[in-house]
Order: C-alpha cells, then sequence, then structure tokens
C-alpha cells in the first residue's frame, strides 16, 4: 500500500506543477499585450488561445475517461480570453484533484477508448504523469510563440515550480 500511496502523492504533485505552469504562462501572456492570446501564427496551432485550449480539453478528456460519470462543464469549445482559460483550468484542477483523491483506489485500471476507437487500459498513476508530460510539451509551443512575436518567456520549469513551492 505504501508503494500507491508514494505514487498517488507523485502524480498528484505532478498535476500541481502542471496546474501552476499553466497560470504562470496564462499570466505571462497577459502581461505582455492584450492581442498576444489570440494573434494568429503558423505554430503547432493557431494561436497562444488555441494551444491552452488543447491542454484543457486534454485534461477533461482523460479526467472522464477516468471517472466517466464526473460532472465537468463540457460547453467551452474554446477560450474568449485569459481570464475564462484561467477560471477552467482552475475549475477543472480542483474537480480533478478531488475526484482523483476520492476515487484513487478504484483507477487502477482505466480502460478507455482513445478519439480512433481503439480500447486501451493505463494506471491513474499513468494518466497524471501524461497529463503533466503533455502540458509541458504544449506550454513549450506557447513558448517558442511568444519568442517569435519578440517577447521574452517566463520559466514554468518543474525545478522554478519546486523553487516557487519552498
Amino acid at each position: 500500500m505504501t508503494g500507491g500511496i508514494i505514487l498517488k502523492e507523485h502524480g498528484i504533485h505532478m498535476l500541481q506543477y502542471d496546474y501552476w505552469a499553466n497560470m504562470k504562462l496564462l499570466a505571462h501572456v497577459e502581461s505582455l499585450s492584450e492581442d498576444l492570446f489570440h494573434k494568429r501564427m503558423n505554430s503547432v496551432f493557431p494561436s497562444i488561445a488555441e494551444t491552452f485550449y488543447h491542454i484543457y480539453r486534454g485534461q477533461r478528456i482523460w479526467i472522464k475517461r477516468c471517472i466517466p460519470d464526473l460532472a465537468v462543464n463540457e460547453s467551452i469549445t474554446s477560450f474568449q480570453d485569459i481570464n475564462e482559460a484561467k477560471t477552467s483550468f482552475t475549475e477543472l484542477h480542483s474537480i480533478m484533484i478531488d475526484s482523483i483523491k476520492l476515487h484513487y483506489d478504484k483507477l487502477s485500471e482505466v480502460v478507455y477508448q482513445n478519439t480512433k476507437g481503439t480500447t486501451f487500459k493505463n494506471h491513474i498513476d499513468e494518466i497524471m504523469h501524461h497529463l503533466a508530460n503533455h502540458g509541458t510539451y504544449h506550454r513549450g509551443n506557447i513558448a517558442s510563440m511568444i519568442r517569435e512575436c519578440d517577447y521574452n518567456g517566463t520559466s514554468t520549469d518543474y525545478i522554478q515550480y519546486l523553487r516557487d513551492m519552498a
């Protein structure tokens, strides 16, 4: 059981880091320019807003795969502004953490279908690690987009999170 507790706490810790990094980067984008969030760019996604929405949508999809009966706001199909993104991430993060803590023991084997209809199974710990890694990857896309617009970035590195939380 100790191993499960350690994995659970580590997975939740990684989701806390992911949330911190999203909020820090959203605040940074907000401080740079009103237009930057929706500026059209030639990148992985056409705008910073759409990249953040992709991160958010992925989290929403995964938590519903883990806990299908969970009530999450599925009416959001894009982010109109940074405040909506912040609010959406905050609400979803709270739901995710509370639900994982409550249902962790039942999530040892999450069986789900991907977007192509193929069935897979993973442990919740693997899914939490995937979500943190997915967010990190796409925040890197956003960092590149910010630099393309001749702005400086901000550190959302994991080690910076540890320093900020100390």
